[in-house]
């Protein structure tokens, strides 16, 4: 909470209001003096996240202050939407459709049993969390390469075990160059005994790729202790696409940067060339046919072992090719649901239950720590290993908004 109670509580996106309600006095939260506020705002946000991909959501803003209370603080009360200054039935008041902005100003935090206090919560209804989640890799143990076009973020690749690396790519000449492109020479080896995780991405104009093993028990170990970079690779993929896809630029862009092709019509053929046989003795031709690198080949450079990197072609059809918006697994993305959730009836969160579903080792803890807000704070602030666990936690919890949980 703000130090201040004159800190204005703000939509988060743009929307439409589904309900509110003003109140012109605090309310009695069972102390038997006004010391609640019942004030709340509900929005609905709808948006597009990718290519034919929307999606829908909710936020809640509760506990908005009185409008009594503005005088005392020196707030005018023009600071708000003209539908929000003037009081509403009790039970509240349906939106109408009523637009709202990023950053419209909602109201001024209220207080709950005495406390300054806002309840909010962003949500999505089954029906909208399935729309969106249905088609992505949420959960999936055995991701496979989506069909869907929707790429963004970050790029990933599931290499099997027990692949091969070059040194360098097929075709290059003495100065290492293949089509006029630079490929530093690396290492030769296999990947044995483990899959590999790969990660990939850009920053102001490098690339950065880290790589995990995959164990037979699936803990993952890392690699790269930091990312492998290669300076200006951004920038210079339209030149690398134009000397190494000749016949088709655009999809060749598009290789280097997802390890696949996302455009509807593409130009560039699949599959690999094979050196023809010859059809009889002495007729041209070659009696021990190879695999020759097709037009789709990607070649990229991937730590492979501790201390080794090798060059292997990521379009291949036996490595998996994600993005984030596949909400792979192995980047901490999880589904807590019935079952597996750490909240009870109530919305309240239990820190041992939690400390299951983050598999950390158990640690004393209060009788009544499930319910005690303080306890779960510090819990979470004091280790770093929860934080980043509970940034990939999509939470199905009681809400607030369902007055079935109300005591």
């Amino acid at each position: 909470m703000p130090a201040t109670q004159n800190e204005r509580v703000r939509a988060i996106a743009d929307g439409e209001v589904v309900a509110y309600r003003v109140c012109q006095k605090a309310i009695d939260g069972g102390s038997g003096t006004p010391d609640s506020n019942a004030g709340f705002v509900l929005i609905k946000h709808s948006t597009e996240t990718g290519d034919g991909r929307s999606i829908t959501f909710y936020s809640l803003y509760m506990h908005l202050l009185e409008l009594d209370g503005y005088t005392g603080l020196g707030v005018q009360l023009n600071t708000l939407p003209e539908y929000l200054r003037t009081p509403t039935p009790e039970d509240g008041q349906a939106g109408g459709g009523k637009k709202i902005y990023r950053k419209d100003v909602l109201g001024l935090p209220g207080r709950c049993h005495g406390q300054m206090h806002v309840h909010f919560e962003v949500f999505m209804l089954p029906a909208d969390f399935n729309a969106y989640f249905g088609g992505t890799q949420l959960d999936n143990k055995g991701p496979a390469t989506p069909t869907s076009k929707d790429c963004w973020g970050h790029t990933y690749y599931i290499i099997p075990a027990d692949q091969t690396f070059l040194a360098k790519p097929p075709g290059t000449d003495s100065h290492n160059k293949l089509h006029g492109v630079l490929f530093q020479p690396l290492q030769s080896g296999t990947n044995q005994g483990g899959a590999l995780h790969v990660e990939s991405y850009f920053h102001k104009g490098t690339k950065y790729t880290s790589t995990w093993q995959v164990g037979s028990d699936g803990v993952r170990t890392l690699l790269t202790p930091q990312p492998v970079s290669e300076s200006g690779y951004e920038y210079s993929m339209i030149t690398r696409a134009t000397q190494l896809y000749k016949d088709g630029p655009n999809d060749g862009y598009e290789l280097l940067r997802f390890g696949r092709i996302l455009a509807d019509q593409p130009v560039l053929a699949s599959g690999a060339a094979n050196t023809p046989t010859g059809v009889a003795p002495g007729v041209a031709g070659n009696p021990h046919p190879i695999s020759a690198p097709g037009p789709r080949t990607t070649w990229m450079r991937v730590t492979f072992a501790q201390g080794q990197e090798g060059y292997i072609d990521v379009n291949a059809d036996s490595i998996i090719k994600l993005s984030d918006a596949d909400f792979p697994f192995f980047t901490g993305w999880q589904k807590i649901s019935e079952g597996n959730t750490p909240f009870s009836d109530d919305g309240l969160c239990d820190v041992d239950q939690l400390k299951k579903i983050v598999d950390v080792a158990p640690q004393a803890t209060n009788a009544n720590e499930s319910v005690d807000d303080d306890a779960l704070s510090s819990y979470v602030k004091g280790h770093a290993a929860i934080r980043e666990k509970l940034r990939g936690f999509i939470c199905e919890a009681p809400t607030e908004w369902n007055s079935a949980h109300n005591d």
